[in-house]
């Protein structure tokens, strides 16, 4: 096939399997998936204060040893409501702030233009938040936070069609406090200047340092060439690079000075002057996508990263992948970065399943570490980041015995993949027992009624491999862990549960047998062999067992530990457009029980 179809391409041989929510893919080893916000109606002092359950389109930084987090939210819907726009920090990406409102909802003055269809605004209405970044590190060391405030009547209507109050500005303090709020850009064409709007102009700033910040922000063609969409109203031709380029605008530096441009929906192009003028918008039909958003990014080991939803279902972005090159050009090894999808739990328009709309560090930001940090929504509903660590690799080079011991607790675990939600944790924590023993261990714990938590270990693709681990279970009349022997696509061959009946069960080829009971202490042994398929395994010191595989698979590759019963839903073929209007019943509660899993000690080696 030949796959010089535009500027960049993707030329790998990986191809997702979207009826999967990983795709099939390998996963980005030792990747962490932490969730920052779960929305949450019923108790918003548990979420954001308010109770939004639409919450999308976040963005991040990294500033004088602090992360930002910003995101767009919604009462209900995409487009309508009362929009605003929250703000969550984080010193190291694992443990983030409670949600602060970094741009208010601005009340509408009826006796305007208000854009399109304003007829249909009803008294009290409010703008809404639309913004494709939000941070600005300028060459005077400020921070800067932006924001459009859109106009929607309803959610049919786009307010990155030029038609909105304009662009607000404010600054971020290196001690968190916020700056006041000013106008960098009016939309005029909505009846909105410095005599109508609530805000003043950022020129009538009395800070000098903040005003030069601004005016950098606004000469900076990359900048703003990511404002265009909503800001599309300025007769000025020149202040933008590009118009009508595409959605979503991000860009990467190539080694020879060139600069690529990403938009949504297979859209790039390509700049040899820095981005003051673009070579023609193309196609580019290899890399897979649709209304999810694309970021590019030169990586800390010299390599080229792309991550997006390689997926034409824009009502259901999953998985969210990344594809990696030597060139900035040719792009192969696509890997998973985010492949679960839980289900959506509050009803709303336009709320497209999947992890999505992902940005990586912006403004100008290194990454403190040399990781990649992402951030996407989930479900439009929750807001997520991934620690990705650089080189970007599918594959394990060797066997490990993991000494949880030689790391701080509360930190990224090397090696290992987590999907860590608010209420479904996973982290390296400090175990003290009552015989008085000390130790570190990797900690599974989960009190969601609509998630689980989830931890990975990669190592060697093996025909045949021996695995050793020791499990401690807080519990064990409720609960449930769930360990999966998987191969490199995610097919599971063999299962054990430690299950809420006290016992220890595993699940193989002839069905489901009891292995024992259990208290607390669980330690497991499995010899997979993958030509015979079929496991031998032990649990604590109890006769060894040979099991056949219960799936197909010439190889195994990793081990999953989950607190719940693997997810398959929702599926490809859902009608996400014309859901029903309903939310999940008792999604806003904890569960009264919440189950805890410590992983004390795991291991792999070749088999003999």
């Amino acid at each position: 096939m030949d796959r010089n179809d535009g500027y960049i391409r993707y030329i790998g041989s990986e191809e997702p399997d979207c009826e999967k929510h990983d795709g099939g893919l390998r996963p980005v080893v030792g990747t962490w998936n932490v969730q920052v916000l779960r929305a949450n109606r019923a108790h918003p002092e548990k979420a954001d204060g308010v109770g939004n359950t639409y919450n999308h389109a976040p963005n991040i930084t990294y500033w004088k040893g602090r992360f930002y987090l910003a995101y767009l939210s919604n009462p209900v819907s995409e487009h309508t409501g009362a929009g605003q726009t929250f703000l969550c920090t984080s010193p190291d990406a694992l443990a983030w702030s409670k949600p602060r409102v970094l741009f208010p909802p601005y009340p509408l003055d009826l006796s305007l233009d208000n854009g399109p269809h304003s007829d249909l605004f009803e008294e009290g209405a409010c703008a809404c938040m639309h913004q494709r970044m939000n941070f600005y590190i300028a060459p005077n060391g400020r921070l800067l936070a932006f924001g459009f405030y859109g106009l929607a009547p309803e959610v049919a209507t786009m307010p990155c069609r030029g038609y909105g109050i304009g662009r607000a500005v404010r600054q971020i303090h290196e001690d968190g406090s916020l700056g006041e709020i000013y106008m960098a850009l009016y939309s005029t064409r909505c009846g909105y200047n410095e005599e109508t709007c609530a805000y003043p102009s950022w020129r009538t700033s009395p800070d000098e340092g903040f005003k030069q910040a601004v005016q950098d922000a606004l000469n900076d063609k990359l900048n703003t060439l990511q404002w265009w969409e909503e800001n599309r109203d300025l007769p000025d031709e020149g202040f933008f690079a590009l118009r009508g380029g595409g959605e979503a605008f991000n860009w990467y530096r190539l080694d020879d000075g060139r600069i690529v441009g990403l938009w949504k929906k297979s859209r790039v192009s390509i700049s040899d002057d820095g981005g003051k003028k673009w070579a023609d918008v193309k196609l580019s039909p290899s890399l897979v996508m649709s209304g999810g958003k694309v970021w590019g990014e030169k990586t800390s080991d010299g390599w080229f990263a792309l991550v997006y939803n390689p997926n034409t279902d824009s009502c259901h972005r999953w998985p969210l992948a990344a594809a990696t090159s030597e060139n900035g050009i040719e792009f192969d090894h696509m890997l998973c970065v985010h492949g679960e999808v839980p289900p959506q739990r509050y009803w709303g328009f336009w709320r497209d399943f999947g992890p999505n709309y992902v940005r990586g560090l912006e403004g100008g930001a290194e990454s403190p570490d040399g990781a990649m940090y992402l951030t996407y929504s989930v479900n439009k509903e929750d807001i997520w980041v991934s620690r990705v660590p650089v080189p970007l690799r599918g594959k394990a080079d060797e066997h490990t015995a993991d000494d949880f011991d030689a790391l701080k607790p509360r930190s990224f675990v090397p090696g290992w993949n987590a999907y860590s939600g608010a209420w479904s944790r996973v982290s390296l924590e400090e175990v003290r027992t009552a015989e008085g023993e000390r130790f570190h261990a990797l900690r599974l714990k989960s009190k969601d009624p609509c998630d689980y938590a989830k931890a990975v270990r990669v190592f060697p693709e093996s025909e045949k491999v021996e695995i050793r681990m020791e499990i401690l279970a807080r519990q064990n009349y409720f609960g449930r862990l769930e360990i999966d022997i998987e191969d490199g696509r995610g097919v599971c061959v063999f299962r054990a549960i430690l299950d809420s009946d006290r016992t220890v069960k595993f699940k193989h080829g002839n069905g489901f047998s009891l292995a024992g009971l259990y208290n607390d202490r669980v330690s497991l042994r499995f010899t997979v062999d993958a030509v015979a398929r079929q496991v031998t395994a032990q649990y604590n010191e109890n006769p060894c067992e040979v099991w056949k595989f219960f799936n197909s698979a010439r190889s195994v590759e990793r081990v999953v530990f989950r607190t719940g019963k693997k997810r398959r839903e929702p599926y490809l073929d859902w009608d996400r457009e014309f859901a029903v209007p309903e939310d999940i019943e008792g999604c806003g509660e904890e569960l009264k029980q919440e189950s805890v899993y410590y992983i004390m000690r795991f291991s792999t080696r070749e088999a003999d």
